[in-house]
């Protein structure tokens, strides 16, 4: 069962930095402040430089709490999917109460027996996913508490990424002056938020169109099947821009969002004046010579996303592909992705009121996906949290079967700031976000206060 409070979602994207606060009434979300804020210390979305990143946080978060009229005192950050791995564990303990009813510290106990995965010490488990618990034999349980039986078996996923990403991403989160509730796989959250439940279940793929980077997700039967980050995104298009005309990164950016098509047979004919660095006049530019710029970059990304969905039969996918990410609004982009895919294309559309913007699907996502955190998902969670020795054993262990792909990771270019997305401020009788409630007294002392 979904959760009630409010709900923090932090993006730490290469171009911008993304807050979102929203919150959860009966199963119901309703976003209360947003803000979006130039990031810095962020290369190829993961932080190399903890101080700017942490002030650039700071900035967002502090725009977020004007709007939304409350003290952020906690966020839920997404983490990209740079090295991530996947791996299927299960766990199994005996029912050691008298009454032989299961209860939560049961449930924290067979996470523990499945947490004994030995990994080698640059590695971390991130979070763990509970999928089916199993009494005496009775398996499809989805939450055993309350229930009686001997022998209480779990399987789940354990997910687990680099220990320098997190602990960076840690200590920058509180070197903001926040809290960390959660540590959200993007992918995850993306893929439960855009896609329905039938996309879910037959198979899709989403295409995040960020600043800096475009990442990939496909799932299928409801659990991720391949996820990748290819380090180019819309400031490269700015850049290409820049360069092939020889005039300012500042006046690039206009040009594409003013005149921009992605697709070269809908761009239109008609010209206008570039200032061209080393000319006196200005330069006239046709609209379709724009395209063809901007068409070479974007389908560069396509293509190398392409060859790796038809590696893996991803394309084949019913679902098709679905695009968010700020990169995505230019016009253009679906047609050429439909061209290049040859599969269904769509843009996906936030139904947030004042935030229909694909630039803040992802972020969405992730306070949305915090909401909907079962107490199961949570007490899987504080048995993670809760076991240090476990989560960071010094042993090695085999590459897991179901596994996100290794990828290495390309130098990023200067980002560009992205334009800051209005919503209205909430009024003041918003009511303070202490009053969330918690699972029980132990979660409570576990996770803290949820904010100031």
């Amino acid at each position: 069962m979904a959760r009630d409070g409010f709900f923090t979602g932090l993006d730490i994207g290469t171009s911008s930095i993304k807050v979102l606060v929203a919150e959860h009434i009966n199963g119901e979300m309703n976003v209360i402040g947003v803000s979006n804020a130039k990031s810095a210390g962020v290369k190829d979305g993961i932080i190399v430089d903890i101080e700017a990143a942490a002030t650039a946080i700071k900035t967002a978060i502090s725009q977020a709490e004007e709007k939304a009229g409350i003290s952020i005192g906690l966020v839920n950050v997404g983490l990209p999917a740079n090295l991530l791995q996947i791996e299927p564990t299960q766990g199994m303990i005996p029912v050691t109460s008298d009454s032989k009813e299961i209860t939560d510290e049961d449930v924290e106990n067979v996470v523990r027996s499945a947490l004994t995965k030995s990994m080698t010490p640059d590695r971390e488990v991130i979070t763990f996913i509970p999928e089916e618990f199993v009494v005496d034999g009775f398996q499809g349980i989805r939450d055993p508490r309350g229930m009686m039986g001997i022998r209480l078996e779990m399987r789940g996923l354990l997910y687990t990424g680099p220990r320098t990403i997190l602990h960076n991403l840690r200590k920058t989160v509180e070197r903001a002056g926040v809290q960390l509730e959660n540590v959200i796989i993007s992918p995850l959250a993306m893929t439960k938020s855009i896609l329905n439940e039938g996309e879910r279940e037959f198979g899709a793929s989403i295409i995040d169109m960020g600043g800096g980077q475009t990442t990939v997700a496909s799932v299928k039967g409801q659990e991720l099947q391949f996820t990748n980050i290819y380090q180019e995104g819309g400031d490269y298009v700015t850049k290409d821009i820049s360069k092939v005309l020889k005039t300012s990164q500042k006046l690039a950016e206009s040009l594409k969002f003013n005149y921009g098509e992605a697709y070269v047979p809908s761009a239109g004919s008609e010209s206008f004046q570039v200032e061209v660095i080393g000319e006196i006049e200005p330069v006239e530019i046709t609209e379709s010579y724009l395209a063809e710029i901007i068409s070479a970059r974007i389908r560069h990304i396509f293509d190398q996303i392409k060859r790796d969905l038809d590696r893996r039969h991803l394309l084949e996918l019913p679902g098709g592909i679905v695009i968010i990410g700020g990169a995505a609004i230019l016009p253009g982009v679906v047609e050429l992705a439909q061209e290049v895919f040859g599969v269904p294309v769509k843009l996906y559309v936030p139904n947030q009121i004042g935030i229909r913007n694909p630039a803040f699907a992802h972020v969405i996502s992730l306070s949305e996906y915090a909401g909907n955190l079962t107490d199961v998902d949570m007490l899987a969670q504080i048995a993670v949290r809760g076991d240090e020795q476990l989560r960071h054993q010094p042993v090695s262990f085999e590459r897991p079967a179901q596994s996100v792909p290794r990828f290495n990771s390309q130098p990023a270019e200067q980002p560009a700031e992205e334009p800051i997305q209005e919503v209205p401020a909430a009024s003041s009788d918003v009511p303070n976000q202490e009053a969330k409630p918690s699972i029980t007294d132990r979660m409570r002392n576990l996770i803290g206060n949820m904010f100031d």
